[in-house]
């Protein structure tokens, strides 16, 4: 069972909108058009691989993508649902999350996949009491991951080490916490929170100190995505009426950069600092990416 915050997202996804305008954006690519609904695009770290999720039928499964071929191939040949994939940013191997079916509802699971022989490794898994385990990112040493965890009631952040050991708590507070994306520099974590009423992006430091709000907004900011410099934040949010991606330093106001009447949702950075994401603009729910303005 997903969580409430992806819940909300997707059913907004479906939403019937208005018939769409031109695209405003600068040099847009469109990089699949299939039209279904897609979710986290997340480009190898040599930038010749997009990952990603696409529903088919009642499940979602994970598909990686040859960006100079257009073949796609499955990245498991598992039957459970399947998300929120990453690479490790050695590109050695992946981050993903598991929907396992059990008699009353999901089991959310973190594993690895070794991308040489497709082997699967549990990472975050339920220890006890059933919990979901999801939404995992990497430290840009590849040997920690964030992940969010349900393991005490509430979703909340945690930090634990690749290979193994005691998960470090980041986040104890009631509201929800989503999403983690792990700072370039390793020095900062970024979430998406409703702890001030809707949802927003905070900062936390990867030991759980240092929490600061970042955007501020009455709409929904989800999905934080950390440029390839560190400088900036990618994230979804639709503040002005509508899901638009919007652009962030660190410091400074946000700047929608993608400007259209259709949703646009998951941001994902490319190594050459394009912006990827999920747009329905052309009637179905497919890949893009372009170059963003300032700031």
């Amino acid at each position: 069972m997903r969580t409430a915050i992806v819940s909300v997202l997707l059913s907004l996804a479906l939403i019937e909108l208005p018939p769409r305008s031109a695209a405003a954006e600068p040099d847009l690519l469109r990089l699949t058009k299939d039209g279904h609904l897609k979710q986290r695009p997340c480009w190898s770290p040599d930038g010749k691989q997009v990952a990603f999720a696409r529903h088919e039928g009642a499940t979602i499964l994970l598909f990686l993508r040859d960006l100079k071929t257009g073949k796609e191939e499955r990245l498991t040949s598992g039957d459970a649902p399947e998300y929120d994939a990453v690479f490790s940013p050695d590109g050695a191997s992946m981050l993903l999350t598991f929907d396992k079916t059990s008699p009353n509802q999901g089991d959310i699971e973190v594993y690895r996949l070794a991308l040489t022989d497709r082997k699967l490794i549990p990472q975050a898994t339920t220890q006890g009491a059933l919990s979901h385990e999801e939404s995992p990112c990497w430290s840009p040493d590849s040997k920690r991951l964030a992940f969010t965890s349900t393991k005490h009631g509430n979703q909340e952040l945690y930090v634990a080490d690749i290979a193994g050991g005691d998960w470090v708590r980041l986040t104890t507070d009631a509201a929800i916490d989503a999403h983690p994306a792990w700072s370039p520099d390793g020095r900062t974590i970024a979430f998406a929170t409703n702890r001030w009423g809707d949802l927003e992006i905070a900062l936390i430091d990867p030991d759980g100190s240092n929490l600061r709000r970042l955007t501020y907004s009455k709409g929904l900011d989800d999905y934080p995505a950390w440029s390839p410099d560190g400088r900036r934040l990618a994230f979804t949010s639709n503040r002005d009426g509508n899901l638009e991606i919007y652009l962030q330093p660190l410091s400074g106001d946000a700047v929608n950069v993608t400007r259209h009447e259709g949703i646009d949702n998951f941001p994902a950075w490319t190594p050459e600092g394009r912006i990827a994401f999920v747009s329905d603009r052309d009637d179905g729910f497919d890949l893009y990416s372009l170059i963003p303005s300032a700031p």
